[in-house]
Parts: structure tokens; C-alpha cells; sequence
């Protein structure tokens, strides 16, 4: 068999170009998918808004609610849109005026101070209240020892120490930072700051109280002070605050390490902190991350771990102390 095979026919069963009788009971509307030639909607569909599309959205609110006043309730709503875009105006000038208030140039930027001033004075002794400081005998907090003989020029650290029922005895270490924190002499005419020490069997982590919260951590101890006293210890740049909260994360982990080997890593670190610079951070003066890093070294270190270079830094520490 050749060629094309003819098939069947089957007869229509819908037939589209049959009248459709729509009943009379109902309105009619217009056709909303009407185009123009440019296929844009047609502007003679009254039911249908034109809104231009790079007008913001807030003109195309007050568009719709222009075309459709004629809706009850509409004049109402129109006016409170009115009174939002006005209140949402003088917002906009309020935040820009605030705005060109804060851009001060580097020329005009407060610098930390090294010293107290009368202002800063009287914020201290009204601000700061008395600390409450747990410490195990194990692991002293000689960061105290160094705060209070670095600032007692700028502010006197009063020391008082407890002996909690859980210590039956203190350990050399302690004994002799309890001592030097007692016989430390108040100055006049400075703040002070009233501290209270509590030999306590807690943690290796140093704990103080704020507003009866525990917070663990004598470096976090450290970072507390040095926000609450203008002083030479403060670190406010954004580069500091890095490099310095690295440093205090570091000798914080010193104090935590189980074993040698993991408190060599850390102090590999430190001593890269330290390089070829008298203090930690690169800094011409002994810092807040130097009291932190000498109290670890301390509590958790032997002789013997530190490489030369940190035994020099070391022993610069020690002639502040």
C-alpha cells in the first residue's frame, strides 16, 4: 500500500461560534484587558487607574486615592495619607539634621585621656559602684596588683578580702597578692573604687558581680574597668579593639589550657602579638592586653614554656608590679 492513509471523520462535539445569550439581570462591564496600539491598558476603562511606574509609591497612593474620592470614607483617608507624608517629611529633615551633627572630622575627634579631669571625676565616684570580685586561691587575679599600683596616681583601688567557707587555706601565690592589695596606701583628692575580694572555690575563670549577675572571665573583669575609668588603659579606636580583644581572648584560653601542648599553641600566638615591640599590641606603653597577659602567664605558665622574647616582655612586667 502506497501514499497516505485516510482517516476517519468524527463530527464536532463544541461548536465555539455559537451566540452566547448573557441574561439581562445583570450589569455590564467594560473590558479591562482592552489595549492600545502600544499595549499600554486603555484610558477609557473608568474602573482602571493608570499609575506611572517611576513615580514612588507613595504618588501612586495619592494617585488612587485621588481617582477614587468618590468612594465614601475615601476624603478621610486621603487627608490622614496627607498628614503621614507630612510627619514622614519632617522625620527625613530631623535624621539628615542629626546626621550632619555627628561627621565629625579626624582634626576634631576626641582623643582618650590619659588623666582625670573634673568632669570625669565626678561621673566616677557617682557611676561606678563597688565590685564584688570571686577568686580561686589556685588562680589569683594579680591584674588587680598591677591596676592598683599603675593608676594609684589617678584612682585608689580599695581592696578588702573574704575568705569564703568553701577555702580552708590560701595558697603562696594568694598570700602574697592579698598582702600587697592590703598594704597599698588611699591618696586624697582622687576617686575610689571600693573592690571587694572573695577567696571562693570557683572556676580557674575569675568572676565579678554586676547587678547580681556572675560574669566569669578576669579578662572580662579587665575589659569592665577600663571602660568605666578614662585612663591610659583605655582602647576606644576600632583597630585597637580588635587586636586587643584577640590578645584578651588569648590569655583567657592560657588560664583555660588542660595540657602543655595546648597552652604552647596559645603562647605561640601571644608571642606573635608581641614580635619585635616592647608591649603587646605594638604599643609604646604598657596596656590593658600587658596586665592581662602577665596574669595568665602567671596563674598558668612555668618558666620554662615562655621563649625568650616573652621572658624579657615578662620581666618588664614584673618591675611595673
Amino acid at each position: 500500500m502506497s501514499g497516505s492513509i485516510k482517516m476517519y471523520r468524527t463530527t464536532q462535539i463544541v461548536k465555539h461560534d455559537l451566540p452566547v445569550k448573557l441574561p439581562k439581570c445583570m450589569y455590564t462591564l467594560k473590558n479591562i484587558h482592552s489595549r492600545d496600539t502600544k499595549g499600554m491598558v486603555a484610558e477609557s476603562t473608568d474602573h482602571v487607574s493608570t499609575l506611572n511606574k517611576n513615580s514612588s509609591i507613595f504618588d501612586q497612593v495619592k494617585q488612587f486615592l485621588k481617582n477614587n474620592q468618590h468612594i465614601s470614607g475615601m476624603a478621610d483617608l486621603v487627608a490622614k495619607q496627607e498628614d503621614i507624608l507630612k510627619q514622614l517629611g519632617d522625620l527625613k529633615k530631623q535624621i539628615q539634621s542629626i546626621k550632619l551633627d555627628l561627621k565629625i572630622s579626624p582634626t576634631n575627634a576626641v582623643k582618650p585621656q590619659n588623666s582625670f579631669s573634673t568632669a570625669s571625676t565626678q561621673r566616677l565616684t557617682g557611676d561606678l559602684p563597688d565590685l564584688v570580685v570571686n577568686a580561686n586561691p589556685t588562680h589569683p587575679p594579680f591584674s588587680l596588683e598591677i591596676l592598683q599600683k599603675l593608676l594609684q596616681d589617678s584612682i585608689n583601688f580599695n581592696v578588702t578580702c573574704y575568705l569564703h567557707s568553701s577555702v580552708s587555706k590560701l595558697t603562696d601565690n594568694a598570700q602574697k597578692l592579698e598582702q600587697s592589695l592590703l598594704s597599698h596606701k588611699e591618696k586624697s583628692g582622687i576617686p575610689k573604687i571600693n573592690i571587694r575580694l572573695i577567696w571562693k572555690n570557683v572556676s580557674v575563670d575569675t568572676e565579678f558581680i554586676v547587678s547580681h549577675s556572675p560574669i566569669q572571665g578576669e579578662v572580662n573583669l579587665l575589659r569592665y574597668l577600663t571602660r568605666a575609668i578614662p585612663c591610659q588603659l583605655s582602647y576606644d579606636s576600632y583597630f585597637d579593639c580588635i587586636e586587643i580583644d584577640s590578645i584578651l581572648d588569648i590569655c583567657y584560653l592560657i588560664v583555660r589550657a588542660k595540657t602543655k601542648t595546648e597552652r604552647a599553641g596559645h603562647l605561640v600566638t601571644l608571642n606573635k602579638y608581641l614580635g619585635k615591640s616592647q608591649w603587646l599590641g605594638g604599643r609604646k606603653t604598657l596596656g590593658v592586653a600587658d596586665v592581662a597577659a602577665y596574669s595568665s602567664l602567671k596563674q598558668a605558665a612555668s618558666s620554662n614554656e615562655i621563649n625568650s622574647n616573652l621572658t624579657k616582655w615578662y620581666q618588664r612586667c614584673e618591675t611595673v608590679a
